[in-house]
């Protein structure tokens, strides 16, 4: 048999082997326009909130349009492409909000889940402020906002996730095309974000290699260097017995572990003492003030 025969033959059983994971898609997510309520945005001459309220919630979705395709774990959709659809369909917030629609506008968009937002309060000010022991002063502007959050799983109109964000950004001394507006945007954003990826696919262990973990979460802002993590093994699975619906898997504690590194696909944690960890453990972020890990007990012998 001619080399390039092998080869040609190697090359098709590998194509046949590995299809499936070739084939295997992320899943494609829609972020539907934001609502708001026009009465809560306040703005005081300063820029600090710049443009209409409709260019604050454009914003907003194409900054977390951004950022969800930074993550590397979703096919976004394109903004025009949804903003058309609606258009063309003629379908109001009602519609693409109520569970029924949910399935037909996920079928139009090709989406598995799709993003609701409202903006419940979204306010800025800036303010002349004295340094002290001083007779000179400094610019600082202030924003915060209020949002609520829905994921949808598109496919059956189920939510997944619902939550209410607040956040809040200062500025001091802003230069040139600085803006607190812009900040607070970035920010609300980025907490979206860590909350939409940590719904549909949670912190795992991707490897375990001695004292050292691999997390499958990079650099999208959900850890960072020194963060707190503890370690999960998942047991069986939590019936709802009324309407047989998974409502998750009991959990148990196995380790701790501290964020050292955090590269561009995934994340490096040390583990607080001895424990088995396996790929595909659940990991949580645990929070600032949680109470350190307990020391790895000793194995009995001598101590010196």
């Amino acid at each position: 048999m001619r080399l390039s025969q092998r080869i040609a033959g190697a090359l098709a059983l590998a194509v046949t082997l590995f299809a499936p994971v070739a084939l295997a898609a992320r899943p494609t997510i829609a972020v539907l326009p934001f609502s708001i309520d026009k009465r809560v945005v306040i703005t005081d001459g300063r820029s600090v909130l710049t443009g209409t309220i409709e260019d604050q919630t454009s914003l907003l979705s194409n900054e977390l349009i951004h950022q969800l395709v930074a993550t590397r774990k979703f096919d976004v959709l394109e903004r025009s492409r949804v903003d058309d659809l609606l258009r063309e369909k003629e379908f109001q917030e009602s519609d693409y909000a109520s569970p029924e629609e949910a399935p037909k506008l996920a079928k139009l968009l090709g989406a598995d889940y799709f993003v609701l937002g409202r903006i419940d309060d979204l306010a800025g000010r800036s303010e002349e402020k004295q340094m002290p022991y001083s007779t000179r002063s400094y610019l600082q502007q202030e924003a915060h906002i209020d949002l609520y959050l829905r994921v949808i799983d598109a496919r059956t109109g189920r939510i997944v996730a619902a939550e209410k964000f607040a956040s809040e950004a200062k500025l001091r001394d802003p230069k040139g095309a600085d803006n607190v507006g812009k900040k607070l945007i970035a920010q609300a954003a980025q907490e979206m974000v860590g909350r939409i990826v940590g719904t549909v696919f949670p912190l795992r262990v991707a490897k375990s290699e001695g004292r050292t973990l691999y997390i499958n979460r990079g650099n999208d802002g959900t850890l960072k260097v020194g963060d707190a993590l503890a370690v999960y093994s998942q047991g069986e699975a939590i019936v709802d017995q009324d309407t047989g619906e998974a409502l998750g898997n009991t959990e148990n504690e196995v380790a701790r572990a501290t964020v050292t590194a955090v590269e561009a696909r995934f994340t490096k944690a040390e583990l607080a003492g001895e424990a088995t960890v396996s790929s595909g453990m659940l990991v949580k972020k645990l929070p600032a003030d949680a109470k350190p890990a307990a020391p790895a007990e000793l194995p009995p012998g001598p101590r010196w």
